[in-house]
């Protein structure tokens, strides 16, 4: 799953000590590029976590470790699982998609989706469930965000799918010991920048590892990830070796 960084100033460091337990689903009301715009201008005052365009493209503007302004307003909320006296930003991921309240939503867009939310789900043990994948609507009643057209059902069902298949992540067995070429991150049992930051290791370091895949996050062009022997994945392209086996 290719995911783009975009980055906004719209967020807060952390979560004071609360953790991702819900995904808040919404519609931009507009484009992907429209949104990079909206969401990179300190005067807005919003963000979200990630967008998602028409075409299946995905966009990051804050870290999930972190809390951006997506669902902050609270008017007549249905949501059961909500807080009592806690902002919903601080214990959800926010993810837009691009279009209108009436704008149907198109094969790619459910499917980039469903990935998304499935390797979230994932990645802080959230229940892929209605009760934690939720519209803005269920937060603020007088929006009709995610839109008229976008079923809600359909879209977990694809992701519960995702997550029952065979990891779709290769991987080549082949342990070996690899240098460091500067500064990288251990990420969480992903091969993504998206995943939950383990460590940071030097340049220059020697790190053994149990093998690689091909088909991770593409950075800068290269989509290769060591795995460690916890399980964990770092970028190829941060060492000595950026295409495994050469």
């Amino acid at each position: 799953m290719a995911i783009q960084w975009i980055g906004s100033p719209n967020k807060d460091k952390g979560r004071e000590g609360y953790r991702p337990e819900a995904i808040v689903i919404h519609i931009m009301e507009g484009t992907l590029k429209g949104t990079d715009a909206w969401f990179s201008n300190e005067e807005s005052g919003v963000s979200a976590h990630y967008g998602i365009g028409k075409t299946g493209e995905i966009h990051q503007y804050v870290g999930e470790s972190d809390r951006a302004w997506h669902a902050g307003r609270l008017i007549s909320p249905t949501w059961r699982l909500l807080k009592a006296e806690v902002n919903p930003n601080w214990y959800t991921i926010g993810i837009e998609h691009e279009g209108t309240e009436n704008t149907p939503w198109s094969d790619a867009l459910y499917r980039a989706s469903a990935g998304l939310i499935e390797t979230i789900c994932r990645r802080w043990a959230i229940p892929c469930d209605r009760d934690h994948i939720i519209g803005h609507r269920e937060i603020r009643a007088d929006k009709t965000c995610p839109g008229l057209e976008v079923d809600l059902d359909k879209l977990l069902d694809m992701a519960n799918d995702i997550h029952q298949s065979p990891a779709t992540f290769n991987f080549v067995r082949k342990p070996g010991i690899v240098q460091t070429r500067v500064d990288l991150n251990i990420r969480e049992k992903a091969p993504t920048s998206a995943a939950p930051l383990v460590r940071t290791v030097k340049g220059g370091r020697k790190l053994p590892y149990q093998g690689w895949t091909s088909n991770g996050l593409t950075v800068n062009g290269n989509a290769h990830w060591y795995k460690d022997a916890d399980g964990n994945y770092f970028w190829a392209g941060a060492t000595a070796q950026p295409i495994p086996g050469l």
